[in-house]
Parts: C-alpha cells; sequence; structure tokens
C-alpha cells in the first residue's frame, strides 16, 4: 500500500491546530514536521488557532502591609464597555505564636499550590534573609515533591556572596548548592516564575544583555534559555509570565511612548520569541514607576484582552487595566495603600 503524501501546506494547516503540548513530540516524527513545527510562521497560525482554547481562571495575588492576601479577580460584565468590578477573596496567614507579626514579603505562584484552600505551613529560612537581595520562587520534582528555590547574586546592596539553597518543603530541610558561578545578576523587579515545577527567571548579563534562565532541581544548576526579544533599557518596565498554561511570556513597556510588546515562545520548543500583541495607547500609564521593588503581572482573559497590573505612581495603591481595543483601557483600583 502506498503512503499518502500530503500537500506541504495541507501539512502546515493540520500542524498548526494541535495544541502546543502535544506539537512539540512530533518534531521527531520527520525532518519535514521537524522544519515546519520550529518555523515562525506556524507558531503564529498556532497561536492564533488557539487564542481562546485556553479558558483557566486567573487571579491577582496581592498583599497587604499585615498577614492579609486577597485573590482579586475580574468579574465580566454583560457590555463589553461597562466597568469591570473585583471579585476579592482575603485570607490571613495565622502563624503558631501570633504575637509575633506578620510581613509578607512576595508571593510567588506554583503550578499545583492553590493560596485559596487556606493550607498554611511555616518553614524557617534562617537568619540571613534581605529582601533587596534574596530571590524565591516555589517549583517541584513531583506533584509529591515540592522545592523551594533560594538565591542570591554576587551583585547585591550587600556585597554578601552568592548562595544558592533548595528546601524539601515535605521534610523543611534546606539544602546549599555548591559550584554554581554567577555570571549574572538579577535587577529587581525582574520577574521570576515557575512553570511546570521549573523556576524561571529574566536576569542580566555583566554587559547588561537581559535573558531568560531556568533552574533545574534534578541537575541542581542553572540553565540559560534565551535572550530576550529585545535590548533592555532599565527604565522601561519589563515582566515575565505564563501564556495560555504552557508557555513563557514577556513583556516589555517603553517609558516614553507608553507602548506595550508581547512576546511568547513555548518552553519545550527551540524556536524563537513570536511577537503576540502590540498596545500602542499614548495615554496608557506606566505600569510601575522605576525603580522601585515593585513588579507587574499580566494575562489574557477569555475574550483574549490584555489584562495588568499598574502601580500608581505615589506608590500607596495599586490598579487592574483592561485594554478594550487599541486605543481605549478600562482601570479599575484594585486597593489603596497596601
Amino acid at each position: 500500500m502506498m503512503s499518502l503524501k500530503l500537500p506541504y501546506d495541507l501539512e502546515e494547516e493540520i500542524l498548526s491546530r494541535v495544541p502546543w503540548k502535544f506539537l512539540a513530540k512530533l518534531r521527531c516524527v520527520c525532518k519535514l514536521w521537524n522544519s515546519l513545527i520550529l518555523e515562525e510562521r506556524l507558531n503564529k497560525k498556532n497561536l492564533l488557532f488557539h487564542m481562546h482554547s485556553y479558558s483557566g481562571e486567573h487571579r491577582f495575588i496581592l498583599k497587604d502591609s499585615g498577614p492579609t492576601i486577597s485573590a482579586v479577580g475580574i468579574e465580566e460584565q454583560k457590555n463589553v464597555v461597562d466597568p469591570p468590578s473585583l471579585i476579592v477573596q482575603d485570607f490571613t496567614l495565622i502563624k503558631a505564636q501570633p504575637c509575633n507579626p506578620i510581613r509578607v514579603y512576595k508571593t510567588v505562584h506554583c503550578d499545583g499550590l492553590n493560596p485559596l484552600l487556606k493550607e498554611t505551613t511555616w518553614i524557617k529560612c534562617g537568619s540571613d534573609f534581605h529582601e533587596r537581595d534574596d530571590a524565591y520562587s516555589l517549583g517541584y520534582l513531583s506533584h509529591c515533591d515540592y522545592r523551594i528555590l533560594r538565591f542570591r547574586c554576587a551583585s547585591n546592596s550587600r556585597n554578601r556572596p552568592s548562595r544558592v539553597e533548595v528546601c524539601e518543603v515535605a521534610s523543611k530541610t534546606w539544602k546549599v548548592i555548591d559550584n554554581i558561578s554567577f555570571d549574572w545578576f538579577l535587577s529587581v523587579p525582574l520577574s521570576i516564575l515557575s512553570l511546570r515545577g521549573t523556576p524561571y527567571c529574566i536576569s542580566l548579563r555583566e554587559d547588561h544583555r537581559a535573558f531568560v534562565q531556568s533552574y533545574d532541581f534534578y541537575k541542581e544548576r542553572f540553565q540559560p534559555i534565551d535572550d530576550l526579544p529585545f535590548s533592555y533599557d532599565e527604565m522601561n518596565p519589563i515582566a515575565l509570565e505564563i501564556y495560555k498554561g504552557d508557555r513563557l511570556s514577556v513583556l516589555e513597556q517603553c517609558h516614553k511612548t507608553r507602548k506595550i510588546c508581547i512576546w511568547v515562545k513555548h518552553w519545550l520548543m527551540l524556536t524563537s520569541w513570536t511577537k503576540l500583541v502590540v498596545v500602542d495607547i499614548p495615554e496608557f500609564p506606566l505600569i510601575y514607576p522605576r525603580l522601585t521593588l515593585l513588579s507587574t503581572n499580566y494575562y489574557f482573559d477569555k475574550n483574549n484582552r490584555l489584562v495588568i497590573t499598574c502601580n500608581d505612581t505615589d506608590m500607596k495603591g495599586l490598579s487592574i487595566i483592561r485594554v478594550i481595543n487599541d486605543k481605549e483601557f478600562q482601570v479599575i483600583k484594585a486597593n489603596e495603600g497596601n
């Protein structure tokens, strides 16, 4: 029986409709499919086709000055032009010794961990903690083996030596990871996140070229992924997020024009970044004032509108902005003085 050879454009159309998590596995089928999957044109077609396929609910986790953390989401209105309303669910961290005050330094996300369940565990991180120098991320080796990554680059505000530690959440024990050299550093508030159990962060090389790297809990080392798709400018707000549940996304806003560009890249693929969206509204606010410890978060709602947090210039409040179209956006206050 003769094998049926499909036209090139038909094969491309078929592959463009395959979800990303399965598409990566098809690279080994043949050389043609491998080259097709790596082409930027197919990546763009795949993005457009699956734009509305991810329907996960998004919440922003906002920290208060006290022991309260709020999960804030947007309730859609029937009329798209009506201002959205907020869905807010608060939960309070309870400590074994309630007389000791709790200060939330940073909230981080990890697949499988749900803060809305209000499950709390306390892990001692040592006496050398410093909010400007230490970076944290959650991850896992398996869904019953969660880890905490804590590291400090050689370039830090107190000139402390670089250090990498990993905590096994189940046993609450920390392990110092040796033989890691730092030819890069973090410039807060460059983003750190966890995707499929692997921490990712934006780092800067000594020549100030920015790139994305991951930490491998198995190999106990950092691994560079790719340079950012733009030249780094410390005055431009940038952020790293997860797109559609299985892709890395990076945002940059020009501090002069307020123009926002967002690129995406699959975590398994060797393809370059694909530009996903451009928001060019001159009146758009600066999403966070430089230079600060504040960062930003963003996602795309079920109608594919960009939703992004914006820190007020007076540093006393936070707003959530939803982009309606190429000329309009909506602003809703999320908190005051938090």
